[in-house]
């Protein structure tokens, strides 16, 4: 008597569901164990030996292997945050706010606090800003030696339409609003507050990456153009490069703040690039021309321009790589700095060593926290 056919699609059925429940181990098992997990960044559980003596922590040592190494984890995890911050709207990452139209934001606790103006100067630290700045000016100004403060804006100042609505600011005023107002008012310092400036850009092209926390080539151009609108009045033996207004997008990889989400190669960046323009006349000492700007970002380096005036000192964060290029091709020597602040005892120790015409230091205003470090 033949099977119904209700009878075949049941037993279809639980062949299906078997399989799916032991496709993964069978995965796992047949599969070489990776020791790192690219998606994660983090190193994944090792295999456990077994052995009597150690009966009693072995399952759980095998259970945090198996769900390090179960089959198809790291594509699920993919899906997983990539389906929160699609559909959702939602970051799995605390590092990383994801905001309207696919732009994605720095996040934490200080990051949120910046953006909402929950963090407010008190006078005294006002005063002690204004002060060390001011000390290092004057001590510069002795030496002859051209001083500039330059606060580089997070993206949400530029962006803030793209917050997401949680996002509530508890005053129109934030930290970058009262140290711009003191040092302008109590101060000689010279500084460069950068945010009128990209806040015109955008009428031509967006000066910030969606999916990073930088500006692009382009909003660190508006950048350089703004300092150097400053230093050439200082040092009028500078002249400032002029590029055309011909910029296009160019697909690439997500920036910074999608690879925290382990989706850089799905959430691509629309990156603006001059068409035309390429630094042609700077040579690195150090590291050549092709290093890796993770490696530019952590260490000291020099550059050298033939056709450049003047001896540059760079006092920075990972904001001025973008910079750089057009500093390099200004400058005879440039000398790039990875930390900022510095006190000024130790400024005066990088000076003696590079002897500048003029000294830059560059914050970006997340780390507006003390003049001192």
């Amino acid at each position: 008597m033949p099977m119904p056919r209700s009878t075949h699609a049941q037993w279809a059925l639980i062949a299906v569901f078997l399989g799916l429940i032991w496709l993964p181990l069978a995965i796992a098992v047949t599969s070489p164990d990776e020791s790192v997990s690219m998606t994660e960044k983090r190193r994944l559980a090792e295999r456990p030996v077994f052995a009597w003596d150690g009966l009693a922590t072995y399952p759980k040592a095998f259970e945090d292997y198996y769900n390090d190494h179960f089959g198809f984890r790291s594509r699920l995890i993919r899906w997983y945050n990539l389906i929160k911050v699609r559909w959702f709207g939602v970051s799995n990452n605390d590092a990383v706010l994801v905001g309207r139209d696919g732009w994605l934001f720095q996040s934490g606790p200080q990051h949120f606090n910046d953006m909402r103006n929950a963090w407010p100067f008190s006078d005294a630290e006002l005063q002690h800003w204004g002060q060390v700045l001011q000390q290092k000016h004057d001590w510069l100004h002795e030496q002859g030696i051209a001083y500039l403060f330059v606060v580089t804006p997070n993206k949400h100042l530029i962006y803030p339409e793209f917050l997401p609505a949680q996002v509530k600011r508890l005053s129109p005023h934030g930290r970058i609003d009262q140290l711009v107002d003191h040092l302008r008012t109590h101060t000689r310092v010279p500084l460069v507050d950068l945010r009128p400036a990209l806040r015109a850009a955008r009428v031509q092209h967006d000066p910030y990456h969606k999916t990073d926390t930088h500006w692009n080539a382009f909003g660190a151009y508006v950048g350089y153009r703004e300092v150097m609108a400053q230093l050439v009045g200082a040092v009028p033996s500078l002249k400032a490069l002029t590029l055309f207004d011909d910029w296009e997008y160019r697909e690439r990889a997500g920036g910074d703040l999608a690879d925290v989400l382990k989706l850089g190669d799905i959430l691509v960046e629309r990156a603006l690039e001059h068409r035309d323009w390429q630094p042609r006349g700077a040579r690195n000492l150090e590291f050549g021309e092709q290093v890796d700007n993770r490696i530019r970002n952590k260490n000291a380096f020099t550059t050298v321009c033939d056709t450049g005036q003047g001896r540059l000192l760079m006092f920075r964060d990972s904001f001025s790589l973008a910079m750089m290029p057009y500093l390099s091709e200004t400058f005879h020597t440039a000398y790039y700095f990875p930390a900022s602040p510095v006190p000024l005892d130790g400024m005066k120790r990088v000076i003696a060593e590079q002897r500048p015409d003029v000294v830059i230091e560059q914050r970006s205003s997340r780390w507006l926290r003390t003049p001192q470090g």
